[in-house]
């Protein structure tokens, strides 16, 4: 399970400074509905500085963390 965790892990950091990099204002975690109480509770729009990782401490998620990260784009033209 470690392995998995530190693999997510990477997965997801690698994900969101691409997404720091792009044209997004924030990040979005996004979780599936049948996601654990853990991840349900992380779910929501945050300012970069305050993103949460992937996976959370605590993700009881069967077969493991489907949280990901999307990007918030709320600017407009070149």
């Amino acid at each position: 399970m470690e392995d998995y965790e530190t693999k997510r892990r990477a997965e997801s950091k690698n994900a969101l400074e691409k997404i720091k990099n792009g044209l997004a204002t924030k990040v979005r975690i996004l979780v599936p509905a049948d996601a654990c109480p853990v991840c349900r509770a992380i779910e929501g729009a945050y300012d970069f500085d305050d993103v949460p990782d992937i996976p959370p401490e605590g993700c009881s998620c069967p077969n493991g963390c489907k949280a990901f990260y999307a990007p918030v784009l709320d600017r407009f033209g070149p």
